[in-house]
């Protein structure tokens, strides 16, 4: 078996099915969402949101830190984690503060859905981007 195959396999077993690329892809497109402006609601934010969550158990798990591979992995999550980090309001949400960053902070800005949730909900304000 090659040493690619092995990885992916591996990273399969770690991840519940999921592939590196694959998850990359997925934090790129739902970063993408937030940079216009995520125009849905909480709930959804929050479950996009989670394949971050997927992302940093593949990157902690001692099962695939002997993979060359991991290192593509690490940089391409870092360059969309940077975008995201570019996003986020300075102030951390009051309901998740002892979560991990990409949890305990929203975006500075959002879809109006989103933003009108946030205020009714949380008393949050974010910036409104309409579609």
């Amino acid at each position: 078996m090659t040493d690619d195959r092995q990885f992916v396999e591996r990273f399969a077993e770690v991840t519940r099915g999921r592939r590196p690329t694959g998850l990359v892809e997925q934090w790129e497109q739902f970063v993408g969402f937030c940079e216009e402006g995520y125009h849905d609601v909480l709930d959804e934010y929050w479950f996009d949101l989670s394949v971050r969550r997927t992302i940093e158990t593949a990157l902690t798990d001692d099962r695939l830190q002997g993979f060359p591979q991991m290192g593509w992995f690490r940089e391409q999550v870092g360059a969309v984690d940077e975008r995201f980090r570019a996003v986020l309001s300075e102030e951390r949400f009051p309901a998740r503060v002892e979560l991990p960053w990409w949890e305990a902070y929203l975006p500075a800005w959002a879809g109006p859905v989103l933003a009108a949730e946030l205020w009714d909900s949380y008393h949050v304000r974010v910036e409104v981007r309409p579609n």
